[in-house]
Formats: C-alpha cells, structure tokens, sequence
C-alpha cells in the first residue's frame, strides 16, 4: 500500500474514534508500519482538522524530520514497534471504562472468556509512568507480552494488530471488556474462569486467528 493511502487511513480512523466517543478531540494516536518504519500523526492535532500533510513518517531507529512533532506517544509506538516485529498497527485510546480501570490499576481478569481474545489469560494494567516519556513506552511493552492489549496506568488503553482493522476491533473490544467487568466489580460477586477454563478458550482463539 502506498504511503499515501495508508495516511488517509489513519486519518479515517483517528476521525472514527472521536466519531464513536472513544477519544475526545487531540486524544490517542494510531500508527501504523511503513518500510522500515511507521506512520503517526502530528501532536495536538483534532483527527477532524487533520490533512495528509499531518501524518509524519519515523524511521525505524527513531529519526523523524526536525520540522514535524509527532504524537507525544511517538515512543510508545516505537517501542512496542521494535519488541513485537509480528506488529503492523497500533492503536491508543482514552477511552472511558478502560481508563477508569486503567485509574484503578488493575488488571482485567478472566472474568469473561472474551478476554483471551487480547492474547492472554488476563489483560494487564502497566506500571505507570508519565506520559509521553521512555518509561511509560517500555512500561506498556512489558504488559503487552503475549498479549495485543493493555490498559494504561492513569491513562487508558493501547491495542496492536497484524493490520489496523484487528487493532481497532481489539480496542472496541477492550472497551466492552472494561465496562462489563468495572460493573462486575460493583456487585462483588465476581465468579472468574479457572486458569484451565480461559486456556482453553485462548487455544481456540489462536486457532481462529490462524484460519481468518
């Protein structure tokens, strides 16, 4: 795919996660792999302003043009870009049950078996760490391990994908997730799958994924 075409995409999903209330004007970024490298918006931006100008290209070893300020989380990005190599788009949302959990700091358990869809047999809350900074990029890696998504610390919520449409449907999906046990918490009466239970519906999961 060209550049180009890959800009407008981030562009049209930047603009749907505002569109759907999982970001709130200049919240979250998406980037997505190009070449020995990857694409991301511009910091500050509303997805509703941006043009394809506003997509700046980072190479693989972090450089970027001097002239362009990416994402504050360009970082984050990067990291998880260089960890997870199998990685071909990123998505960050503040959306708002996953940053409430994400406020808790808390790890989603197995409450559901839904959750082994993210890759494993719970979904991590990172340590935290400032935003925008090194710390927090290697901080969210670390709870990304075998896993497509996290919640982060005070923050909110990042998911990875083979493209940016398995992206995006994860970071749905963790939303759904997040209300659905934040609700679960409030009744105290929360009956988890055994760690047998949500293995063996991780298996089936990576066994779908292999076949779509």
């Amino acid at each position: 795919m060209s550049k180009n075409f890959l800009k407008k995409t981030i562009i049209k999903n930047m603009r749907y996660l505002v569109k759907t209330k999982m970001n709130l004007g200049s919240e979250g970024n998406i980037s997505i792999k190009f070449k020995n490298g990857f694409l991301i918006p511009k910091s500050g931006l509303n997805p509703c302003d941006m043009k394809i100008d506003d997509i700046v290209f980072i190479e693989s070893n972090g450089h970027f043009s001097k002239s362009l300020k990416p994402s504050t989380e360009w970082q984050m990005h990067h990291n998880i870009y260089k960890e997870r190599t199998e990685v071909s788009a990123v998505v960050h949302c503040h959306s708002m049950w996953a940053s409430i959990l994400s406020c808790l700091r808390i790890n989603i358990p197995a409450f559901h078996y839904m959750v082994s869809e993210m890759g494993g047999i719970d979904i991590k809350c990172s340590k935290y760490a400032t935003f925008g900074t090194l710390k927090l990029a290697k901080k969210v890696v670390l709870a990304l391990k075998e896993r497509n998504a996290c919640l982060i610390s005070n923050h909110g919520q990042v998911t990875i994908g083979y493209n940016i449409e398995q992206a995006t449907h994860l970071a749905f999906a963790l939303e759904k997730l997040a209300k659905q046990f934040y609700f679960c918490l409030l009744s105290n009466k929360n009956k988890l799958l055994s760690k047998k239970e949500i293995t063996e519906s991780l298996k089936l999961f990576s066994g779908y994924k292999s076949t779509h």
